[in-house]
């Protein structure tokens, strides 16, 4: 392996553990493209189950509450759009860092401000040894019994949790609950393949009109070693707890008879290791199966690349990535009657 070569790789192991910081604009749409006004909402998808937390980390995320989404919708002339496509977005970092609102620059410009959809960007339990339960301490910023705040399955109880809450509120800011596509990233791409494919949450299948996986984790017993540090802080016992990591890998449930959503996955060509040969096992066992799943190879990208490249729309991922959700999202229209078609 070449210097640079192993340079690089060195460098996306160290952004997948340390999560994406606060963003700057990456990219942004050609002069005139923009054309929704943009307001972004934050609410709790567990209301009556607050969860807060404190990252010693960062001084930001003192008593932050957690179980939160927010929610990104386009505007016309004051005026909320209604119907609209939706992207549930989880997030990466290893399992153990990364907040929504770091992503939000890169997802606004393009799918929101642009093409009028509605965002809905999850916030979930981080299982670092460095982020801390802290609801009931007397001072949460400086907890003086500080716990870990989540192992596995916290993780995805709470992507489930915000998934249902979109379900079940997302028309109410102007989304249509029909057309809702869960797109993940890294940490968040094997989430999101977690909730389509787990028999825990078959109920929630009916409700994903698709589901896009980026550089996403999907047997996570023969993930590359260079992940043991985040294993170890996700899963009780680490590489040794073995039913864990079943439970958490999206090809154990690949069989027939489940009947997934359709799948879109992705993987780049400066990728972590392992991550190249999961996207293809994934993608392999399900097309024998005879399930719907599309793969993309993104030439040119790498794995913190093709995430910061969706603010700009001259991207390629982000050109493939509306581009399959436009061709997925059903169309409103034909379920109107034919007299108020003109026909």
């Amino acid at each position: 392996m070449s210097g640079s070569r192993l340079a690089r790789i060195l460098l996306g192991i160290a952004l997948l553990l340390l999560g994406l910081r606060s963003p700057t604009a990456i990219g942004s749409p050609l002069p005139g493209t923009i054309a929704y006004d943009v307001v972004v909402t934050q609410q709790m998808y567990l209301p009556d189950q607050p969860f807060h937390i404190t990252d010693a980390r960062y001084s930001g995320k003192c008593d932050f509450e957690t179980r939160t989404v927010e929610v990104i919708q386009p505007y016309e002339n004051g005026s909320a759009l209604s119907d609209r496509p939706v992207v549930f977005f989880v997030h990466g970092g290893g399992w153990t860092d990364g907040y929504a609102a770091w992503y939000t620059d890169y997802l606004t410009p393009v799918l929101t401000a642009e093409l009028g959809w509605v965002v809905v960007n999850v916030d979930y339990r981080l299982t670092s040894s460095l982020v801390y339960h802290v609801d009931g301490e007397a001072d949460p910023c400086n907890p003086a019994n500080p716990t870990k705040a989540a192992w596995y399955d916290d993780n995805i109880q709470d992507v489930a949790a915000a998934f249902g809450w979109t379900v079940q509120n997302i028309a109410a800011y102007g989304g249509d609950p029909r057309n809702i596509f869960l797109f993940g990233h890294s940490a968040g791409g094997h989430l999101v393949s977690l909730l389509a494919t787990h028999e825990d949450y078959r109920a929630l299948r009916g409700s994903m009109r698709g589901v896009i996986s980026m550089s996403g984790a999907y047997d996570l017993k023969n993930l590359s070693h260079i992940f043991d540090l985040n294993i170890a802080q996700t899963f009780l016992g680490g590489r040794t707890n073995e039913s864990a990591l079943e439970d958490a890998s999206p090809l154990t449930y690949v069989q027939a008879g489940e009947a997934p959503p359709p799948f879109y996955v992705l993987y780049c060509e400066d990728e972590l290791p392992s991550l190249p040969e999961q996207a293809i096992t994934f993608t392999t066992a399900l097309e024998a199966e005879g399930y719907t799943v599309e793969l993309s190879y993104l030439e040119g990208y790498s794995h913190t690349g093709e995430m910061t490249a969706i603010a700009d729309d001259q991207e390629a991922v982000t050109r493939l990535i509306t581009s399959y959700i436009e061709t997925h999202t059903l169309d409103k229209r034909v379920y109107l009657p034919l007299t108020m078609r003109g026909i």
